[in-house]
Parts: structure tokens; sequence; C-alpha cells
């Protein structure tokens, strides 16, 4: 069975065929693509020495511009021959973030001179819009001179004409902040109140002045009620009284 191990005698002989000592075949892992994270550690000491060497020749020459604009330039230039593609033992994570980073130079440089060709168009036809009208004006003006002479100035607001202070009235009298009045107004009725009020008929006037004025009646009526309101309360009093003298009296006899 192809599953099952084989013997020690088949094993040994397969052994003595094969030889000693052989190279490594395909599926060795020798031969397999090595993660970015564990190359990073095994070529550390050449990457330290890259980096030395960039950083003295630098210092030689004597260049003290922006790193990262040379880092940057270099970058582009190597990267305008070459097509983006994925390297051996790299993710696919890593790989979108360096096409990324690779394309976004391009589309900002893209996006600005896209706004700048769009203000400078705008800027273009705001030109062109106020010389038109610059250029209409002073056609109507030569045509009509009547228009130049009687014509407002162009920068006078709405409010020109109107007043911007309070008015003020001159009295001889000082003003003073504490002023305390010393008399009352005086009211002046309009000849049209009447009218105004409907109050004009005889009827609606009469009216007018007897309301909050008693009729003798009335007075006549209100002082029997009073009379009578009196009466009761001194009635209910005296009952009172007569009760209360009773009871003492009550109480005496049982003592």
């Amino acid at each position: 069975m192809p599953h099952k191990r084989a013997k020690r005698s088949v094993r040994e002989k397969e052994r003595l065929e094969k030889g000693h000592d052989l190279a490594p075949g395909k599926s060795s892992l020798t031969k397999e693509a090595i993660p970015k994270s564990a190359a990073r550690v095994l070529n550390a000491l050449k990457i330290r020495e890259e980096f030395r060497a960039k950083k003295r020749q630098l210092e030689d020459s004597g260049d003290q511009g922006d790193r990262k604009r040379q880092k940057v330039d270099s970058k582009r230039k190597q990267g305008k021959g070459k097509t983006p593609g994925i390297l051996p033992g790299e993710s696919l994570q890593h790989y979108n973030k360096r096409v990324e980073d690779s394309m976004r130079p391009v589309v900002r440089e893209a996006m600005k001179t896209s706004l700048a060709t769009i203000r400078s168009a705008k800027k273009q036809e705001l030109e062109e819009k106020v010389a038109k009208k610059s250029g209409s004006e002073q056609k109507v003006r030569q045509n009509d001179p009547s228009s130049v002479e009687h014509s407002p100035p162009l920068s006078a607001s709405k409010h020109a004409g109107k007043a911007k202070e309070f008015q003020t009235l001159s009295s001889s009298a000082p003003k003073r902040l504490n002023d305390i009045v010393q008399a009352p107004p005086d009211i002046i009725r309009l000849k049209n109140a009447t009218r105004r009020t409907g109050g004009e008929s005889a009827g609606g006037a009469i009216g007018s002045k007897r309301d909050g004025i008693l009729s003798m009646a009335q007075k006549q009526m209100m002082e029997t009620e009073r009379a009578k309101a009196i009466a009761r309360y001194r009635e209910l009093k005296a009952a009172k009284r007569k009760d209360g003298d009773a009871g003492e009296r009550v109480s005496v006899e049982d003592d």
C-alpha cells in the first residue's frame, strides 16, 4: 500500500541506489520565496552599509538640499521607465501600497494643473465680462450727452438721501440726565376723534358720560338692602347673646 511505510530492506536498497550528498531537488525550502519581513532581518547588515555609503556620498558632495525631495526625485526617475510589478516574496497589500505611492505624485500634479486652468479660465471670463460692460456703458454715454450731465454717480448708495441722525428739538431749558417732570402732558383732542370711534350720535355720547354713575332708584334700593342686612345682623347677634345667657343660668342652677 502506498500510504504504508516500506520495509527496512526496501528503504536501504533505495538509499543505496540514490547515493549520498546529492544536490537539493525542486521541492527544497531553499528555492522558496522568502517573506519580506524575514528578508529585511536577514539583509539588515547589507541595508545598513548601503545607507551609510549614501550618507557619506552626500556629505562629500556638500549638497545640503532637502533629502526627502532627492529621494522622491530618484524614485520618480527609477519608476518612469519601469512598469510596477509584484516582486518575489511581496504580499498583495504591500504591492498595492507601492503602486499607490508611485502614482500619488502624478495624480497630485494633475489635480494642481487642472485647478490652475479652471482658475485662469474663470478669471479670464470675469475680465471679459467687465470689459464688455465698460465698453457698452461708454458707448451709451457717448450717444446720449444729457445722461452724462444728469446721471447720478455709480458709487452713491440707496441710503444717501436719508437722515443719519435723530431729529433734535431746540429748547431754552437745559437738558439734564435726571430731569423730573413737573406736570402731566397736555392731551389735545383731534377734531375727527368722534368719527373714528363712532360716538358721534347723542345716545352714544350720553351713554359714555353715564358710565359708572348710579341713578336715584338704584341708590334707594341699595340703602334699603343695607338697612335689611344691618337689621338681620343685629337680630343674629341678639339671639346668640340670649343663647349664651340661658346656658350660663342652667350651669349655675346645676351647681
